[in-house]
């Protein structure tokens, strides 16, 4: 730099106010450029300055989807005969171009002017490039890197100041989870899975007004903070997403709906609760099945409230042997001998007995009951063991095993192992698999339970005809046993259906025969309903008819004295 310039820009008190200025305190880019119109404005007159435009143009990147471009006039002479502007260009070091352009305030700025003027707005472009940079950073510590929308951060720090404004009252909260996105990674590899969670996250945001948040908790879980009013279009919106996606020639198109729970935020005083009344509200919604929507109550609450009691007990009440096994006899019907058992937990805490209805589910849906049935077939060995070791009768009993455990790569080895430990035979084992919504790899399934079978542990499935078994189950998957559910049980009394349910019934015992596999029926209760299933082929039957299921004790009994019906 020569001397002319040195001469021209010379520190003295505006030159200094200048510095002052465009250095000062801003946290936003809209303040920085207050701060640099400040600053111009003590100098305009000493540079000849007519007017100075800035245009910011940022690309796309993750944590700007739609990337940045804003125009803003940092100075303008009223009523200026505007020169040939100079145009100024420098990079952004974390992506993206300022463009300046600086119109001289008459004739055109001379060579030495120019070089002045550059150097001006150099400093200026520093301080603000400092607070795109802070902005930069202030915006990836409050996004989620993989969709670009908020993360729970920032979601807080939007609650936050909704409450200290008193606005939260007239907001909704919403937790949703995107149902079967699975199939998503299945069709493409995950990294193109990302890109399309990306694209739908951005969809659903488009569906908010710019006073609305949405934020992504991690996986396919989101919440969103929307005004009252606009809570049921939105969630009428996001219950059917299309989302097209092309890779390697693949084009397809997902439908993705949600499973998802609203809370109103009246009375919110902490922004946790936000996340407590529609967490709550969802969970409940997951009990319901996929696709459901439940808006939070207080009876909600006290409700969930109940299950994590549930979840919290279990670990301490599974070390105490809290857990008994109650056995209910299979019968064949022609001689009135008992076949094998089905064994059934049962939780006895402070003397009074939990029904299963009470805490499987609960289970189930965090994952412990896996630890369960682990702890029930040790139970069913002993037992057997201790018979065996008595010089008594045993027959072979089923486990139920959730299809949850089809996720451990050591599944077969556990079980094959356990029962070795004990020293019996394996064919006094049968694994019963229960029923899933969400989990039918029939691939998966099919692998187990060969490997079983090549163990010589039989297996079953429960329920047939109803929910989630099928057709498709019995020929994908080499069963033993194929357990017919009750409502296929032919009507006690006279009705139009009858006939159809008996045609139906004594079709699936031959299908069943046929194939080669056993069949029980399940919630026999009455002699007519025995007699039926006599008449119709069917063998072995479990239900209240012979006995509801007992525990080991009156088990015992029964395996001695038999059955005189």
């Amino acid at each position: 730099m020569d001397n002319t310039i040195d001469k021209s820009i010379q520190m003295d008190s505006r030159m200094k106010e200048f510095f002052e200025c465009i250095g000062g305190d801003a946290d936003t880019q809209q303040q920085r450029i207050q701060c640099i119109r400040n600053g111009l404005a003590a100098i305009a007159d000493r540079l000849r300055l007519g007017k100075a435009e800035i245009t910011v143009d940022i690309p796309k990147n993750r944590f700007m989807p739609l990337g940045e471009r804003s125009s803003a006039v940092l100075y303008e002479e009223e009523g200026a005969e505007l020169g040939i502007p100079v145009d100024i260009e420098m990079k952004i070091r974390t992506g993206g171009t300022v463009f300046i352009k600086d119109y001289p305030y008459g004739p055109g700025y001379s060579e030495e002017e120019i070089q002045t003027h550059r150097f001006i707005f150099r400093e200026i472009f520093i301080q603000y490039n400092r607070t795109l940079a802070q902005c930069m950073l202030e915006k990836i510590m409050h996004t989620d890197i993989n969709t670009g929308v908020a993360n729970q951060d920032s979601l807080m720090y939007y609650a936050v100041n909704l409450i200290k404004n008193g606005r939260i009252d007239d907001y909704t909260g919403i937790f949703f989870n995107i149902h079967n996105f699975k199939y998503v990674n299945k069709v493409f590899d995950y990294s193109q899975g990302d890109v399309i969670l990306r694209n739908y996250a951005q969809m659903v945001k488009s569906y908010l007004d710019s006073d609305e948040e949405i934020a992504r908790l991690g996986g396919d879980n989101f919440v969103v903070i929307c005004r009252n009013e606009n809570a049921s279009d939105f969630i009428n919106k996001i219950k059917d997403v299309h989302i097209s996606h092309e890779y390697r020639s693949d084009k397809r198109e997902f439908q993705l709906g949600v499973t998802a729970g609203i809370a109103g935020l009246e009375g919110v005083a902490k922004p946790r609760e936000v996340m407590a009344r529609t967490s709550i509200a969802y969970q409940a919604a997951r009990k319901n099945g996929a696709g459901s929507i439940v808006v939070y109550t207080k009876e909600i609450q006290k409700h969930l409230m109940d299950d994590q009691e549930i979840l919290a007990a279990f670990p301490q009440a599974l070390a105490a042997a809290e857990f008994v096994v109650y056995y209910q006899p299979k019968v064949r019907i022609a001689d009135k001998s008992i076949y094998g058992a089905e064994a059934l937990v049962r939780w006895v805490r402070d003397g009074q007995v939990v029904t299963p209805a009470r805490f499987i589910p609960q289970l189930e849906r965090e994952g412990s009951v896996c630890r369960l049935d682990y702890y029930m077939l040790e139970q069913v060995c002993g037992f057997l063991k201790s018979r065996l070791d008595k010089g008594q009768k045993i027959v072979p009993v089923s486990v139920n095993f959730s299809r949850r455990h089809l996720e451990e790569s050591d599944l077969v080895e556990r079980i094959t192992g356990t029962i070795d430990r004990f020293g019996i035979d394996r064919s006094y084992i049968e694994i019963e698999l229960t029923e899933s919504e969400d989990y039918q790899n029939y691939e998966i399934m099919s692998s187990v339970i060969r490997r079983l079978k090549e163990r010589g542990i039989s297996t079953s499935i429960d329920d047939f005809g109803t929910g989630f078994s099928s057709l498709n189950m019995i020929k994908k998957v080499d069963l033993d046993t194929i357990k017919i559910d009750k409502s296929l049980i032919p009507f006690d009394d006279v009705s139009n259906n009858k006939h159809q349910d008996i045609v139906m019934f004594s079709s699936i015992i031959d299908l069943i025969g046929r194939l080669g596999k056993r069949s029980v029926a399940e919630g026999v209760e009455t002699h007519q309903q025995l007699d039926y299933l006599g008449k119709l082929g069917c063998d072995i039957v479990q239900g209240y008819v012979f006995d509801k299921p007992l525990p080991k004790d009156e088990f015992e009994r029964r395996l001695e004295w038999g059955y005189s019906l």
